[in-house]
């Protein structure tokens, strides 16, 4: 494709001195970056090309190219199997690594024919993957990237920047709430002349997060007040579909189940009553949530389609309950630990002039029943896919990943502290050189740009 921020370039000889200058000096405030992203149960790879314009707490999103590739069953049940402990021999994880490096480098192949001519100006490829993750007999956390971030770099030339959780770890955080300044960065109210809408996000997976992100012009001197909150989320209702049901495709059939389904007022009551006993323990309500479920379908078994419209129902009003306070509930306080239960998704008197409020990222196949259920909920605020906000975007893993590059590379810290329990804010990431004109390439845009001052508390 091509980028039409490039548009404006010299058709001139390309040796005229001249012209290459104008093209420096213009293109300098834009930039391509590449972001991967393994998906949690190794499925596939997803890539995304990323065209962004400004540096550090100015950074904008303007564009986005994705591509995928599935991850053979032979080498995703490997991965699953390393992280779950199963396979400790170095010589087969450093191989199930290599295999999965070259799957990587077919995606980052596939981007970098979607640039074109401007495949050089593709300044690095962020990576994220699901990782290692373990925790010793005193409670302490290690993470241990899974991709061969090195053999990545030797493949395509590009350089790679990695191992984002283990900075985090290292200022004692948990590793674990990366993704929240990407996703303020990505699709909060940044209007550079007033910025006042605040946004929620709801992220729906196997756990579900509330995101609430707050509205900034970029110029504070905090990090913005970002909260998180999780909660239950399907995979409760997809291990107990494919337990009562082993020999059924449950994936294409979600959102016409939704449609033909009743709510049942019992089951959502039990499911209430479950979350009110094991409030903050996801993995123990999961557990209880599964057995109710597959306790009913064993009395209703032709009901399959009422409990997925009551499941949905039951997760979007635990959602919703993160970040929605009561009407006796005002404004803001100055503290983060207490912004979550006093801000409001109903601002009447305000003009919105922007794409959305309240925005749900959520699988393809549970897609049109959620953004149903959140819109009926909600009533008045607009309710939309957060894919719609950036031009190009469909899966959001990527381009988070993308960000956090671009972070390392403008040195600004993306750690948010009071989400992750860091002692402070941390550049994150480790860069593994590409090609030397690549690296070169890397150096002069990490050197070019100056970051903003820090507190001194927060340097040293």
């Amino acid at each position: 494709m091509k980028f039409p921020i490039f548009q404006n370039r010299s058709s001139r000889d390309p040796e005229d001195a001249l012209g290459r200058l104008d093209r420096a000096v213009y293109d300098r405030n834009h930039r391509l970056s590449a972001g991967l992203s393994v998906s949690a149960e190794f499925e596939s790879v997803q890539g995304a090309l990323v065209l962004t314009q400004g540096n550090g707490k100015f950074l904008r999103i303007k564009h986005v190219v994705e591509f995928s590739l599935p991850i053979p069953e032979s080498v995703a049940k490997g991965c699953r199997e390393v992280v779950a402990g199963t396979i400790k021999e170095v010589g087969a994880i450093a191989q199930l690594a290599s295999d999965l490096a070259e799957i990587q480098a077919n995606v980052i192949e596939h981007l970098k024919c979607q640039a074109g001519r401007y495949v050089d100006r593709v300044l690095a490829v962020s990576l994220s993957d699901p990782g290692v993750w373990d925790r010793d007999f005193d409670g302490k956390i290690s993470y241990s990237s899974f991709s061969d971030a090195a053999k990545l770099a030797e493949i395509s030339g590009v350089s790679v920047i990695d191992s984002y959780p283990s900075r985090d770890l290292a200022a004692g955080g948990t590793g674990r709430t990366l993704e929240s300044l990407p996703y303020w960065m990505m699709l909060a109210d940044r209007n550079s002349k007033i910025a006042s809408q605040s946004r929620f996000l709801v992220s729906v997976g196997s756990t579900c997060h509330s995101y609430y992100l707050p509205a900034s012009d970029g110029l504070d001197a905090n990090v913005p007040l970002i909260q998180r909150y999780p909660t239950v989320g399907v995979s409760f209702l997809e291990s107990c579909f494919e337990r009562e049901f082993p020999d059924v495709d449950w994936s294409p059939r979600w959102n016409q189940m939704y449609v033909d389904g009743l709510l049942v007022d019992e089951l959502l009551r039990d499911w209430h009553q479950a979350v009110e006993q094991w409030p903050e323990a996801l993995s123990e309500l999961e557990n209880q949530l599964t057995e109710l479920t597959a306790l009913y379908l064993k009395k209703h078994p032709d009901e399959t389609s009422n409990v997925v419209k009551t499941g949905i129902r039951f997760l979007s009003e635990q959602c919703l309950g993160k970040l929605v306070p009561n009407e006796t509930e005002c404004c803001a306080p100055e503290v983060p630990v207490e912004v979550v239960s006093q801000f409001r998704i109903h601002d009447r008197d305000e003009t919105s002039v922007l794409q959305s409020r309240f925005l749900v990222d959520v699988p393809k196949r549970f897609e049109p029943a959620f953004l149903n259920q959140f819109s009926q909920l909600l009533g008045e605020p607009q309710v939309a896919a957060a894919s719609e906000v950036v031009e190009g975007m469909g899966d959001l893993q990527p381009v988070v990943a993308a960000v956090l590059g671009l972070l390392h590379i403008d040195q600004m810290p993306a750690n948010v502290p009071w989400l992750s329990g860091a002692d402070c804010q941390r550049i994150l990431g480790r860069v593994n050189p590409g090609r030397p004109s690549n690296w070169r390439q890397l150096i002069r845009a990490m050197a070019d740009f100056q970051p903003a001052p820090m507190k001194l508390k927060d340097a040293i």
